[in-house]
């Protein structure tokens, strides 16, 4: 168990101002806990630090944009959950194999899977026409119970009959292997920043206008054909993303 009182026990005669100390205290502390791991209240920080409520909240407040902190509304403020770090420039993996990878206990609930018209966006992603049917699949992917992501797929439907009788709340990409052939053997992922409106929030179990990473990915098989675009929105908490860097994977870093 943590000995808060003792970790955080400051010296006010340090050159150092108190908040600094505070933070960097808490985050020699943080390192030793486990994800999730409920800390002391503001005022009992205060109590451990000899601390005003004000320089609590400003060491609290700097940890929590860093993502080292999360604050849950009128639940307190943890560790923050391990993240997903699936690596970009890597081949293209999907969440449950990601997963897996990290000793991560995925479940999935299907939101909505039907045959749609390809639209716009999406025919220009998959190289179909806007009139040409799709599967369009909405999940929501869940860590150890709770939501993290939530990932709309958009399969090109004569590539894919039958699909919607399988059982989809498993890795897509295996069953796009097993019983079609198909596999990501390329793509493209960009990745940018959203912030929560109702539904997601909702879904997400985070307040509205949190800041979420969104994705849009497009995969083709071996064979170049255009094989998914799929849309997610993860909690910001629960994703991060690492790349490697050389020269032979990052051509352009020298450009």
């Amino acid at each position: 168990m943590t000995d808060w009182e003792r970790r955080l026990a400051l010296d006010p005669s340090a050159a150092v101002p108190l908040y600094y100390q505070l933070r960097e205290r808490l985050r020699a502390v943080i390192r030793d806990c486990e994800p999730d791991t409920l800390i002391p209240a503001e005022k009992d920080l205060m109590v451990y630090a000899g601390v005003s409520r004000a320089t609590a909240r400003r060491a609290i407040g700097d940890l929590v944009q860093e993502g080292l902190l999360i604050a849950r509304q009128g639940s307190g403020t943890y560790t923050a959950p391990m993240a997903v770090a699936p690596e970009l420039g890597a081949r293209p993996a999907g969440f449950t194999e990601t997963m897996a990878r990290l000793g991560r206990k995925p479940t999935t609930q299907v939101l909505k899977a039907h045959r749609q018209p390809a639209g716009t966006d999406v025919g220009v992603a998959l190289g179909l026409d806007e009139t040409q049917e799709i599967v369009f699949i909405e999940r929501l992917r869940l860590i150890e119970g709770t939501p993290c992501m939530l990932e709309s797929a958009h399969l090109p439907a004569d590539l894919v009959p039958g699909i919607l009788d399988e059982d989809l709340t498993g890795s897509l990409y295996d069953l796009l292997r097993m019983k079609y052939g198909l596999s990501p053997a390329s793509g493209r992922e960009t990745i940018g920043a959203v912030n929560a409106d109702y539904r997601l929030a909702e879904l997400l179990r985070v307040p509205i206008a949190a800041a979420l990473l969104a994705t849009a990915r497009s995969t083709s098989a071996a064979s170049g054909v255009a094989l998914e675009y799929t849309i997610r929105h993860a909690r910001g908490d629960f994703a991060v993303f690492s790349v490697e860097l050389n020269d032979a994977k990052n051509a352009l870093m020298g450009q």
